[in-house]
């Protein structure tokens, strides 16, 4: 391990953390960090950083955009260039009603930007969508379903990080940030002894994921 490059973060603790090698080398603390792309301690700052390289990827592709391509090759491309980029770790977001309408909005914008439909063009949501669903859709469905593969890999250490709530510690004033197990609660309906028992199946899973695709 090269300490230089090593940081580290901690949760529910009031108390400053030291945490150092065998050789006596401390390792730095931080409020956040970026590992394989995404940003560790905030949702909301990781959609940010998402948002940004997504337009970047859309602006970047604005002839073809603009050309006469049929709708379904930019659709097609759009998924894979620049939706790819938007929804890059979206498994392990924590998304609040807010921050799921600020989605959807964003979405809906590329999407205008994509099939060319400028301000003045006045086009339902319905009719520009067409057999698409909301981007939070999307994003609940790819979340409920990596949670139950990852609940039954038992021999992986993300299978008990699924359910994991802190038991030591105090939240800090205010609101609660909301946790994964919160935001699984809502996308069921379910209570965590039901999300443990539904994931450990693989076919009541699956069920409960198109539940909550088609009541999305």
């Amino acid at each position: 391990m090269n300490a230089s490059k090593t940081k580290f973060m901690s949760f529910n603790h009031n108390q400053q953390i030291s945490i150092q090698t065998n050789n006596g080398t401390k390792l730095e603390e931080v409020s956040d960090f970026k590992y394989l792309g995404a940003w560790m301690a905030s949702t909301e700052k990781d959609v940010k950083t998402r948002k940004a390289a997504a337009w970047r990827a859309c602006n970047s592709l604005n002839k073809i955009w603009r050309s006469t391509l049929p709708k379904k090759f930019k659709s097609r491309l759009f998924a894979a260039t620049v939706e790819s980029v938007l929804t890059y770790g979206c498994e392990a977001w924590t998304m609040s009603p807010r921050l799921c309408k600020e989605l959807d909005g964003c979405y809906t914008r590329m999407l205008r930007t994509v099939y060319n439909i400028n301000w003045k063009q006045h086009i339902t949501n319905k009719e520009l969508y067409g057999d698409l669903p909301k981007l939070s859709q999307k994003i609940r469905e790819r979340r409920t379903r990596f949670a139950g593969h990852a609940y039954r890999s038992k021999n992986e250490p993300v299978a008990k990080l699924i359910h994991w709530t802190p038991k030591h510690g105090n939240r800090k004033p205010g609101r609660p940030p909301l946790t994964y197990v919160d935001v699984l609660k809502q996308d069921t309906g379910l209570d965590v002894m039901d999300l443990g028992t539904a994931m450990q199946d693989r076919r009541v899973w699956r069920a409960v994921v198109v539940r909550g695709h088609h009541s999305s």
